[in-house]
């Protein structure tokens, strides 16, 4: 509420639109999971304020970016990585207007002044790089597609950094049909389900997911609630052509 109300006290007719509030604390992987996969759905020009907090330290630093043609505002958390491949056009450090350095304050009334046009370098100091976090790797060869769980979702969904286009890379080696074998958590399934509910209620159902990954979950209960399924668990794809 302070951030959208700093907004508005600027500039009443500014419209702001939620993406969601429901990022858990701290989970720099999970914001960047989201807005990885809706901020091209904005105009270019969009300004995205990322306030999620990733543990702020004394050395952290506020920044505003310009990135595939949208602005992003946030902490410095290496969250821009994670976002998007390519480098940043603009990088810089923000002045604070708040009294509190690290305040959500400082980033609201930077997006606002973004949004009203004001150029970045008015915002602050360049700066030079960016904090770094490394994306977990998918390992894909003809046998096997290695990967992990990287974000549980709000209904216990583990979400994991296999894309349909490894395994449709794969398949298509091997000449379009090999069977599978999908393994994760003491869980094995022989092919991929289309929808939740194609599995009875309590059992468990793997797909690719609206945005092509690979989502495990469990029909009408919370597939992470299983006590060898959580961030950074292993799922294997095994192919035999």
């Amino acid at each position: 509420m302070e951030v959208k109300l700093a907004i508005l006290s600027r500039d009443p007719a500014q419209k702001i639109v939620d993406i969601t509030h429901v990022i858990q604390p701290h989970d720099i992987g999970h914001a960047a999971y989201v807005v990885r996969h809706v901020y091209s759905s904005f105009p270019e020009g969009t300004v995205h304020l990322i306030a999620v907090d990733p543990f702020v330290r004394w050395d952290m630093s506020l920044v505003a970016v310009l990135l595939n043609g949208h602005y992003f505002v946030s902490y410095d958390s290496g969250i821009y990585n994670l976002i998007h491949s390519g480098p940043p056009s603009q990088v810089i450090e923000l002045n604070h207007e708040s009294p509190i350095p690290l305040s959500r304050l400082n980033l609201a009334l930077a997006a606002s002044r973004i949004a009203k046009g004001e150029a970045l370098s008015s915002l602050g100091s360049p700066k030079m790089d960016l904090q770094i976090r490394i994306n977990r790797q998918v390992k894909v060869t003809k046998k096997e597609i290695v990967g992990q769980v990287i974000h549980i979702d709000y209904f216990g969904n583990l979400i994991t950094n296999i894309h349909r286009s490894d395994f449709e890379t794969i398949v298509k080696l091997l000449g379009g049909n090999p069977s599978i074998l999908i393994r994760f958590g003491q869980k094995k399934f022989s092919q991929f389900h289309q929808n939740y509910n194609d599995v009875e209620e309590k059992e468990y159902f793997v797909l690719f997911n609206s945005y092509g990954f690979v989502e495990i979950g469990r029909n009408k209960r919370r597939a992470s609630d299983h006590p060898n399924l959580r961030m950074e668990s292993p799922v294997f794809i095994e192919f035999n052509s």
